[in-house]
């Protein structure tokens, strides 16, 4: 008997409706980029890579790295096209994660061209409020972080660790006027200074609720960002920066596959993997 299409949960035949992959497209790690193309520029350090959708701002390619099974997807800009394309990842296989996105810092500690890795971020995203509480945090996976700092050690790229605000609004919810004299409400004057104020690193639109949506999925998530903009000198630039982004999180995935293989050598969960031992 032929299967029906829902409205409460659309499919594109066999496929998931939005991303317009199905079971077998993807592999359980999967890299998720903002930008449709930088999902090429992820693939270029990979063994293989094909195609295997395009559909919105959804586009996906699976290969290999490595030797490892991996793939990548975008998700566009923001967190609602982001739950889209976690939750139906998650439909399909994927249950590891990593975030290659760019973000702007609001501290001297972090320049154009820089690597931070989100330990944990502000939810001003909106998405995750449909979720969970907002006193519930937004967290990435501390297998991820170790993996993508071990990444960057193995690869000789500097990085540091962030706590990132992440907001649904890329103009004044980031403080930033919409046009010399237009609309500028008081309280966008204070965003940046009070974020300083309470140690926030940097600025971005997905992560955090990327972080939530996928830990309610029970996945592992974690995030790799570029900084191109400094909100303290100035500075717009990408300076290399999103080129090992990508390299780093290639790298992450096959060091996460290292860390689940050796999980399951011992049979039993190694929080810090690198405190494993050989049997």
């Amino acid at each position: 008997m032929e299967e029906k299409n829902l409205a409460s949960a659309p499919k594109s035949g066999k496929a998931m409706y939005h991303i317009r992959c199905e079971e077998g497209d993807v592999p359980r790690y999967v890299i998720i980029p903002g930008d449709p193309g930088r999902t090429e520029k992820i693939a270029e350090y990979w063994d293989e890579w094909k195609e295997v959708a395009n559909y919105r701002e959804y586009r996906t390619l699976n290969g290999k790295y490595k030797g490892m099974d991996i793939a990548a997807t975008s998700t566009g800009i923001g967190c609602p096209g982001a739950e889209i394309c976690i939750h139906e990842l998650n439909e399909i296989g994927a249950d590891t994660c990593i975030r290659v996105g760019t973000t702007g810092s609001i501290t001297e500690k972090f320049n154009c061209g820089d690597l931070i890795i989100p330990v944990s971020a502000v939810r001003k995203d909106g998405t995750s409020d449909w979720y969970v509480e907002k006193e519930f945090p937004a967290f990435a996976d501390h297998e991820v972080v170790m993996a993508l700092a071990e990444a960057c050690n193995r690869l000789g790229f500097t990085y540091g660790f962030g706590l990132v605000y992440t907001v649904g609004s890329f103009y004044i919810g980031q403080g930033r006027p919409l046009s010399e004299g237009g609309y500028w409400p008081s309280w966008a004057e204070k965003i940046i200074p009070d974020l300083k104020q309470a140690g926030v690193t940097n600025i971005d639109m997905d992560t955090a609720g990327q972080y939530v949506v996928g830990y309610i999925h029970g996945m592992r998530m974690g995030a790799v960002l570029s900084v191109i903009s400094n909100r303290v000198t100035d500075e717009w630039g990408d300076k290399g920066g999103e080129k090992k982004a990508c390299q780093a999180a290639n790298e992450a995935m096959l060091i996460l596959k290292e860390w689940d293989e050796k999980k399951k050598k011992l049979g039993k969960a190694a929080f810090y993997p690198s405190l494993a031992t050989e049997e």
